[in-house]
């Protein structure tokens, strides 16, 4: 029971963080759509990246100048080759902003990642109490069916016995 308890705690704590991860991600992608700006930016890498369980995607390097005539280069997944001129937005004053994904698109994804942590900060909770709740009952129905012995006395307990409604033999040696 205390590995279930952990790891129901290790989901929540994980839902937490996809939580604020996506909440960050909304703030970023409403301040580019509000005061944003776009311009010209440059593949200047591609590569294939591993994932988790052996999936591989492709991600870019872009080099892009703001307006202020500052250079600046992310890392971002894409299927761009190497020299093609893509659209960067990004918020003047914070380049780590920078995207080459559209507001409405980059919005839907960290949507869903706080739907995600949400379900997990609130799901994993209650199947934990469920499943807390089935155990004590399967104890409750073990216990009140189990006869017990006292030296010599055979007492016998049932469910009768807790509502009210007591066996005629019950306490007395058989």
């Amino acid at each position: 029971m205390v590995v279930v308890t952990a790891f129901a705690a290790l989901l929540v704590f994980i839902g937490y963080g996809f939580v604020r991860t996506g909440l960050d991600g909304l703030n970023d992608a409403s301040a580019v759509d509000a005061r944003g700006r776009s311009v010209d930016g440059t593949v200047l890498a591609k590569e294939e990246v591993t994932g988790p369980q052996g999936s591989r995607f492709e991600r870019i390097e872009v080099r892009f100048t703001t307006e202020a005539g500052v250079s600046h280069q992310f890392w971002e997944g894409g299927d761009a080759e190497v020299g093609d001129t893509i659209r960067v937005h990004y918020e003047p004053g914070r380049p780590e902003t920078a995207g080459t994904h559209s507001v409405a698109s980059d919005r839907a994804g960290y949507g869903l990642l706080i739907v995600l942590g949400l379900a997990l900060m609130v799901l994993m909770p209650l199947l934990l109490l469920r499943a807390v709740h089935g155990f004590a009952i399967d104890v409750v129905r073990t216990a009140a069916f189990r006869p017990v012995s006292c030296q010599g006395l055979r007492i016998v307990m049932n469910m009768r016995h807790f509502s009210g409604r007591h066996s005629e033999n019950a306490g007395r040696p058989e």
